[in-house]
């Protein structure tokens, strides 16, 4: 019985333990989870505009673009302004690999 007890406590504890972690991370990382979390649909729509651009004017804008992951990430991350009255605020607790999950799925928005 102690081996037995051994084996589980140093052995299929740690590993329960990482897996459950691993997946907490995975669920995290998907892009519904990430604008749930950071709020982003308080001012962004897929298809229609509110106090943001809809997400699938965003992609029409950059389709074509090379850069267009790494400039909507730089963008969720920093902020923008785009003459109207209204910017989007400066995101910098979204980290950088995140911020390009967001960017990914928004530029793969089609109507």
């Amino acid at each position: 019985m102690s081996r037995m007890r051994t084996i589980l406590i140093h052995v299929a504890l740690p590993l329960a333990v990482m897996l459950s972690c691993s997946t907490a991370k995975a669920a995290e990382a998907t892009p519904q989870t990430l604008l749930e979390k950071y709020r982003c649909t308080t001012c962004h729509a897929e298809r229609e505009t509110l106090t943001g651009p809809a997400f699938v004017d965003v992609a029409a804008h950059y389709r074509g673009n090379p850069r267009a992951v790494q400039i909507v990430a730089d963008k969720i991350r920093s902020g923008a302004q785009s003459g109207g009255p209204w910017h989007m605020p400066p995101h910098p607790e979204i980290s950088k690999a995140q911020a390009a999950t967001l960017a990914r799925y928004i530029l793969a928005t089609r109507r």
